[in-house]
């Protein structure tokens, strides 16, 4: 066999496993999507086709009935204002470490990336007793500051890697012409840093829309559940409604799509950029 002929082979081959992860990833995206539609009666006699009468009332009951929709508007108000503030000390954070001199700013990093290492299980009683003491169990305050904190140090070092990856010409030209640091921050690098925002939105928004464990402990007797936990109070209270249940799903995945899409060039590019730079 030439040379041409393997390669063409393994081409092929790479393709057709490509394709069939593809199909494992979507299939359950629109076996539930599908059956969101359905009646339970339905779901049983017709399990994989599609709806042969389209169901839209599982909507409504999921969102009205079940409270999924205060569930959904819990997790948006928490998601947003911890990606928010995160983004934003994250990026202060990494411009100083990589732009600024700041002493002993290599082990500072090593410090912040060794927070990582530790296994949620191990602070989770320390970080209770904290937010118990600061008297805010219960609240949305209880899920931001925890979330802002874990999700630091990777965050921090991506925008870490990409302000490296800035030509420093840029800078100094800033400088030159009387900016302060401040300023060049705001001016010159922050506009330049949408695809480190995009890839560290990302991982905090999918990371913590979908965050069980810190949540249950947090808000257990609480009206401000998050989505998470309205999925399982709705699995407790529905759990052979399929069609509902999986109208539930669709809803709780619908604003991770969503934000995706819009910010998946930049993602990819982040990715293949800044956030993996050393």
């Amino acid at each position: 066999m030439s040379t041409n002929q393997s390669n063409r082979a393994l081409t092929l081959l790479s393709r057709v496993v490509l394709l069939f992860f593809i199909l494992l990833t979507i299939y359950p995206i629109v076996f539930v999507l599908l059956t969101s539609f359905k009646t339970n009666a339905e779901f049983y006699t017709n399990i994989w086709a599609f709806p042969l009468k389209w169901e839209f009332g599982n909507y409504p009951k999921a969102w009205v009935t079940a409270s999924i929709g205060s569930y959904f508007w819990n997790s948006l108000v928490i998601v947003t204002i911890t990606v928010a503030a995160s983004l934003f000390i994250a990026s202060l954070a990494g411009y100083a470490l990589a732009r600024l001199k700041v002493p002993g700013g290599e082990t500072v990093m090593f410090l912040i990336l060794l927070c990582t290492m530790l296994p949620s299980e191990a602070i989770i009683m320390p970080a209770y007793l904290t937010t118990n003491a600061m008297k805010i169990t219960g609240t949305h305050l209880s899920l931001i500051l925890p979330y802002i904190g874990w999700g630091l140090p990777m965050t921090i070092y991506i925008f870490r890697n990409f302000f490296r990856t800035l030509p420093m010409e840029l800078m100094e030209a800033a400088r030159i012409d009387g900016c302060t640091e401040f300023t060049t921050f705001t001016k010159v690098s922050a506009p330049l840093m949408l695809p480190a925002i995009a890839t560290n939105a990302i991982l905090l928004f999918v990371g913590w829309w979908g965050e069980l464990l810190w949540a249950s402990i947090e808000l257990g007797a609480s009206n401000m559940k998050t989505i998470p936990m309205g999925i399982i109070s709705f699995s407790a209270q529905f759990g052979t409604d399929w069609g509902a249940l999986s109208a539930a799903v669709c809803i709780i995945l619908l604003p991770l799509v969503v934000f995706f899409l819009f910010t998946q060039k930049y993602f990819i590019s982040g990715l293949t950029g800044g956030a993996v730079k050393g």
